[in-house]
């Protein structure tokens, strides 16, 4: 396959940002060549993060800038790198001799193709989110299905923009048993590419192909939309689906941590 490897990553960086914009008490720096978000949540890998946007933006500078912008708020931050990319490199370089700590790595992944319309489990109702109630149920089930790889569920509390899941080139789908919220996934689509993110289950909800069905649904509203390609970041629960699914790993962001002003290692 032929990947435009840094689409998928400014998918990611773009994706990001709007998702920032979905909390009303963060702040965003767009540079030339990065972009900062620092969400209310204090979070340092999730909601405190750096991206370089243009390869060519001097790594020095970069976390230059970044200490500035997350000191000034007394936050710690990640810096999201491609590991074994030619073109971050430099940065990883950077970021290993600058003190900053490994901490997370996760495989990023490409889809060529949609994968089809598949119902939702028995039992199950899979729909759009098109209301604020929606909206809420989603988060709901965020902040529940990414509790288990240790996301505290405060990350997920500051959504308050409705809007934002329904948004021009966004769709979000939530599914519901019994009325109750139990499975998600959104796509959000730029540079030719349908990022997927916020794929998650309830406990209760796992083990019964819910999760194919709202990647799926993300997937495939992602090409409806204009994507050539569908992107994500595979988290240790979901990484075995998505390879059932036919994705393909183009390399590994590593996220480097460079904890809060006074806070030590």
């Amino acid at each position: 396959m032929a990947v435009p490897a840094r689409d998928a990553h400014l998918n990611l960086v773009e994706s990001s940002r709007r998702l920032f914009e979905l909390d009303p008490g963060a702040e965003i720096e767009d540079g030339d060549g990065w972009m900062f978000g620092a969400g209310r949540s204090t979070h340092p890998v999730v909601s405190n993060v750096a991206f370089r946007r243009e390869d060519g933006t001097a790594p020095g500078e970069l976390l230059e800038r970044a200490r500035s912008f997350f000191g000034t708020r007394g936050r710690g931050f990640a810096v999201w790198a491609r590991a074994g990319e030619a073109a971050d490199r430099d940065l990883v370089a950077a970021c290993e001799s600058g003190g900053l700590k490994a901490v997370y790595e996760m495989p990023e992944m490409v889809l060529g193709t949609p994968l089809g319309e598949r119902p939702a489990p028995e039992g199950f109702e899979l729909r759009r989110v098109a209301t604020a109630e929606d909206a809420a149920d989603y988060w709901k089930v965020a902040a529940s299905a990414y509790a288990s790889i240790g996301f505290p569920p405060e990350v997920f509390a500051y959504y308050e923009d409705a809007d934002g899941l329904s948004a021009d080139r966004v769709a979000a789908f939530l599914a519901r048993r019994e009325g109750r919220p139990a499975g998600i996934a959104m796509t959000v689509v730029s540079h030719g590419v349908a990022g997927i993110y916020w794929v998650g289950s309830t406990e209760e909800a796992r083990g019964r192909g819910l999760g194919w069905a709202v990647t799926a649904a993300a997937i495939d509203a992602g090409f409806e939309i204009g994507a050539e390609l569908a992107s994500l970041q595979a988290s240790p629960m979901g990484e075995s689906l998505y390879r059932r699914m036919g994705f393909e790993t183009i390399y590994d962001y590593r996220l480097y941590l460079c904890p809060e002003p006074g806070g030590g290692g």
